[in-house]
């Protein structure tokens, strides 16, 4: 409490700003001290949160919904930003800036998206507003400001960080039921011709809601580039058990998982034990399992050469 006055009663899902605080009786230099004393934090120019953000993912979503306010309805959150607010996962995303997408007025046709319009100051890329995104189109979920599609936003993400990072975000957003395929098709058919789209295109073509985790849409990204044909989750029967494997190399006993080790930093002796009767289970049965890990997916050479050995192996067994 300040000088009789809850933060939380002038804030707004977590943020206010100076002009809020003044007219509560709080100004600029209350404001320095409150900042000083961690009961509030500087976000941007005018804009604070209540308390301290517990991480860089917090502070920027606090951040996007400050400055969403700031710009009252006239740009909405976009790109990472949105995925942020959504809660996806992240991949090579900057959280050090915060995304909006500028909304045209209702009475003029928005521009390309590649015009080349953007404007970017401390922490904020503003940028131009986008084909297929209007009034008429923005996203609005409960306790969120209004956003940009999320298709839309799923393809900008990879437009500004990586093209694998689109393909994360969109593999849990077709999972949570945020986005469809026929969404994410249209939004990348909006961003046709700008710069760098291309490889953005190319990883959604592995969008896929069956990927459970970043990693598997990650070694699932791998695969597919080295030609292989998957059908994810795939459900195997094992001397009397229902056991499920990330992917199957289709047409064949080779089955492929990724470890991502949270299972195992527990260090629980019977999460291991169960893990290890699980492969041995499926090796008896015939199936040739093959492991990845988060190193293994930036040598693609290194994949193709087990995948290829354990092919061999599945054949020979035949």
């Amino acid at each position: 409490m300040v000088g009789g006055v809850e933060l939380e009663l002038i804030a707004r899902q977590g943020v206010f700003s100076a002009r809020d605080a003044l007219r509560a009786g709080i100004d600029g230099r209350a404001l320095s001290l409150l900042c000083h004393r961690s009961v509030c934090t500087r976000l941007t120019h005018g804009w604070y949160a209540v308390g301290v953000p517990d991480s860089q993912r917090d502070r920027h979503r606090l951040t996007a919904i400050a400055l969403s306010r700031a710009y009252e309805g006239a740009a909405l959150p976009s790109h990472s930003s949105v995925l942020v607010l959504l809660d996806l996962p992240l991949h090579g995303v900057d959280l050090a800036t915060v995304h909006l997408t500028r909304l045209p007025a209702p009475d003029t046709s928005p521009p390309k998206p590649w015009s080349g319009q953007s404007r970017r100051r401390a922490g904020l890329l503003l940028h131009r507003g986008q084909d297929g995104v209007d009034h008429n189109t923005v996203s609005a979920r409960p306790g969120l400001p209004l956003t940009v599609p999320v298709a839309h936003a799923v393809v900008g993400a990879g437009l500004v960080g990586r093209a694998t990072g689109a393909l994360v975000a969109a593999d849990a957003a077709l999972t949570r039921g945020l986005v469809t395929r026929a969404e994410l098709d249209g939004a990348i058919a909006a961003f046709d011709g700008h710069r760098g789209v291309g490889p953005v295109r190319a990883a959604l073509r592995d969008a896929d809601g069956r990927h459970e985790s970043p990693g598997e849409s990650l070694a699932a990204h791998v695969l597919a580039g080295l030609g292989h044909e998957l059908q994810p989750q795939f459900e195997v029967v094992a001397e009397g058990r229902t056991y499920r494997a990330d992917f199957r190399i289709a047409g064949t006993r080779v089955l492929v998982e990724f470890d991502g080790r949270v299972k195992y930093e527990s260090g629980d002796r019977a999460v291991l034990f169960e893990e290890k009767r699980r492969e041995d289970a499926l090796r008896r049965a015939g199936w040739v399992v093959v492991r990845l890990v988060w190193s293994d997916l930036t040598s693609p050479d290194l994949v193709r050469a087990r995948i290829q050995r354990a092919l061999g192996q599945a054949a020979a067994a035949a």
